[in-house]
């Protein structure tokens, strides 16, 4: 499936139609906006100034065309693609594709499911110089070195105890004979 028709859109505002029906506002990098309405569980005002991918009005969606439509008493010029739309593996099916940030309104979509730390085309991310994953590491290496410092000290001192110990109950042995 080809997503080269496909463009990132920013949501600039979301209205309530119905209980499940929304109405979006999307820029796609053209001097008009689209108005897409969406039946997308996971849209609502939270959305606004987030980033989604968008099948215009002409393209192709799991072989159906998309054309303009009145859907919930406004006529809505596109649709929100999710996971299984894109072919992506990953996401619930129904919910609209979210993309990074740094995305422009009307670029390619990414080709694979986005991370969404800031890398937009779905590779992973360098990791920045002082990590939590890496300050967990370096913790966890300090609790072991601490770990194995006390098991040192207390065999030392089970085996001086033992000396200790072994050396007066010879002696009482001893002295008994």
């Amino acid at each position: 499936m080809s997503n080269d028709a496909y463009v990132v859109g920013l949501v600039v505002s979301v209205k309530d139609l119905t209980d499940k029906l929304k109405h979006l506002v999307v820029d796609v990098g053209n001097p008009e906006t689209l108005n897409i309405v969406t039946n997308a569980p996971n849209v609502g005002t939270r959305t606004e100034g987030k980033k989604v991918i968008v099948a215009p009005v002409g393209t192709t969606v799991d072989d159906v065309k998309v054309e303009k439509r009145s859907v919930g008493g406004v006529t809505s010029e596109g649709m929100l693609m999710d996971s299984k739309g894109m072919g992506w593996s990953g996401g619930a099916q129904g919910n609209a594709v979210l993309v990074p940030d740094d995305m422009a309104p009307g670029s390619n979509p990414p080709t694979s499911r986005p991370r969404m730390d800031g890398d937009a085309r779905g590779a992973a991310a360098e990791p920045p110089a002082s990590s939590a994953a890496a300050d967990k590491k370096a913790a966890k290496e300090q609790a072991k070195a601490k770990a194995a410092a006390a098991r040192e000290a207390r065999k030392a001192n089970k085996s001086n105890k033992k000396s200790a110990d072994g050396g007066e109950e010879g002696g009482g042995a001893a002295a008994e004979e």
